[in-house]
């Protein structure tokens, strides 16, 4: 569902995971941010890494 989302909302999906990147699934995180920018995407990984 959030990689629906994420076709659709960008921004909106950018904002919830600037608040939840680094507790959500990491099979999660990488289905909600596959359509990224590869900077973009290295930014949320490494948001998951610090946790």
């Amino acid at each position: 569902m959030i990689q629906e989302t994420g076709k659709h909302d960008r921004p909106g999906l950018a904002a919830f995971l600037d608040r939840h990147a680094a507790t959500t699934p990491r099979v999660m995180l990488r289905y909600a941010i596959e359509h990224f920018e590869p900077e973009q995407r290295r930014l949320y990984l490494r948001l998951r890494r610090q946790q």
